[in-house]
């Protein structure tokens, strides 16, 4: 799975809430009422009910490329032959509970694992817009355009005499999709959705996880390492190179070992379960909501590329 939950929507700037669902429903229904949940050996067991509420990288990505080109066509209205950008599906490794995976520590011990999607649509995208003049960019996403004698956009809200779109020409597109209904704050939708964060900090306080992670610390004192909480290693040698060195692989598989020896991903992603089926059942008609609006926006996609 995948477990960025904040991104740039069609990388223009516009925050929407994603994620990935796959195994979710699997996830919550293993781990209703706390019980028995899946047993984390990789980083793709750890999945967690809320995930079922945040678009799959195959969604995100079907979003993006609609966005971009409704965008472009927008463009098109004012004379810009502005490219579109195809988005593929991005599905990174969770690191949620830092690494878990041996296969992972002895490859890339604490690093994040190379992408090999190189988006060549992107990139051409990138290439075509700096090809464009600066009034472009104006109708493209800024407040406003306005014309002066010689075509230039400037403050206003118009250019060459048409009227620019509210937030450009990516503020139209995302009306369109029904972005705008997702990202409402005032719906309180980005609040229910922050349980995705919330539950990792408050299982992390409970005496259970508490007794693994001491467990942990004497697992990795015994093979001479000497750390206070679980992340640290991580945040010891993640940022160090630009690959892991043998040293970093070493303490990460010692970690992953500790890991699996006292169940601490396990118990964690156990406990975290329990707090958010808690949380997505006291505020089911939230949730519900979501699911309805994000449909809606999947439907919309799909038809602006199908046109």
């Amino acid at each position: 799975m995948c477990y960025t939950r904040l991104v740039i929507a069609a990388g223009v700037g516009t925050l929407l809430l994603t994620g990935c669902a796959q195994g979710a429903q699997e996830g919550a229904d293993a781990g209703a009422g706390g019980s028995a949940v899946r047993e984390v050996v990789t980083e793709a067991d750890i999945v967690l009910p809320v995930s079922a509420y945040f678009l799959t990288p195959e969604q995100q990505a079907l979003v993006d490329t609609a966005h971009s080109t409704l965008a472009s066509d927008c463009m098109k209205r004012f004379g810009f032959d502005w490219p579109v950008t195809k988005a593929e599906p991005v599905n990174a490794v969770s690191r949620r509970y830092g690494v878990v995976s041996e296969k992972v520590a002895a490859e890339h011990g604490y690093h994040m694992i190379p992408s090999a999607q190189g988006d060549e649509h992107a990139r051409g995208a990138v290439s075509g817009r700096a090809k464009l003049p600066p009034e472009a960019y104006v109708v493209y996403g800024a407040k406003g355009g306005k014309a002066d004698s010689g075509g230039k956009a400037g403050p206003g809200g118009n250019y060459r005499g048409k009227d620019i779109p509210e937030g450009g020409c990516i503020g139209e597109a995302g009306r369109k999709l029904g972005l705008d209904k997702v990202q409402n704050p005032a719906k309180g939708k980005i609040g229910l959705l922050s349980i995705d964060f919330s539950s990792y900090g408050q299982a992390q306080k409970m005496p259970e996880f508490i007794k693994v992670q001491d467990a942990w610390v004497s697992c990795m004192k015994k093979a001479g390492y000497q750390h206070t909480a679980f992340l640290q290693p991580a945040e010891k040698y993640a940022l160090l190179g630009d690959s892991a060195s043998p040293q970093e692989k070493t303490v990460a598989k010692t970690d992953v070992k500790c890991k699996k020896d006292v169940k601490l991903a396990t118990v964690l992603l156990r406990l975290e379960t329990q707090i958010q089926n808690d949380y997505i059942e006291q505020n089911a008609a939230g949730f519900a909501e979501i699911k309805k609006d994000q449909d809606a926006v999947i439907k919309s996609a799909n038809e602006a590329l199908a046109n």
